[in-house]
């Protein structure tokens, strides 16, 4: 039986990585609306720049998403009260990935519209038995997560309200020491918050190249 938490990670990891065929997890991930014990994507991707910077996104989806549109570049910032130098770093990563290009001095034009690091991300709450407290950490990475799954001991699964979590579209996971089981399978949907998105994108992929050069 499990003692932490923790211990129930690895099997998670081992049993989700067959099942959804992915090798791309991150443990202890932080993303501003607590911190998911894990957090998977089941998509191969391209690992390129990223830009790990909320209010960049924020720009880049409210700005910059509308292809072939001609922006002046300093109309913009003025008319928005922009940061000029967090305006400038967005302008050269955009520059750099072929999102934009420069058409006349001091003007852009969109090129392409800006496609997020990673086209899902999963994300895994683990409880030994609270699964109260981990039903409403589940909830939150909705904000960010295409699915949410709460990951509780197989001991405990009784208790839940199984009821409550389909209501509000979160998984539910029974682990034990040598294998899971998937009791919920909540749909795929689109993150609430897609800003939130397309920043935690970012900072998953930064994360695992970091790793991988460890």
């Amino acid at each position: 039986m499990f003692r932490y938490e923790k211990d129930m990670i690895p099997v998670l990891r081992e049993h989700l990585s067959r099942i959804y065929n992915t090798e791309h997890f991150l443990e202890e991930f932080s993303s501003g609306m607590g911190r998911a014990d894990l957090v998977f994507t089941t998509k191969e991707f391209e690992q390129r720049n990223t830009l790990e910077d909320f209010e960049a996104m924020f720009y880049i989806l409210n700005y910059f998403n509308t292809k072939n549109k001609k922006i002046i570049t300093a109309d913009l910032v003025s008319k928005h009260n922009l940061k000029k130098a967090k305006f400038s770093i967005l302008i050269q990563f955009l520059k750099e990935l072929n999102y934009i290009v420069d058409y006349d001095e001091g003007r852009i034009i969109i090129k392409q519209n800006y496609q997020p690091c990673l086209q899902d991300l999963f994300s895994v709450e683990a409880k030994l038995e609270d699964w109260k407290k981990g039903f409403y950490q589940a909830l939150r990475y909705k904000h960010y997560s295409h699915k949410s799954f709460l990951a509780i001991s197989y001991k405990y699964c009784h208790r839940v309200d199984k009821v409550l979590l389909k209501e509000n579209n979160i998984g539910l996971i029974a682990v034990s020491p040598s294998d899971i089981d998937i009791l919920i399978n909540p749909k795929k949907t689109n993150p609430i918050n897609k800003t939130a998105y397309y920043y935690l994108s970012e900072s998953f992929v930064s994360q695992l190249g970091r790793n991988a050069g460890n």
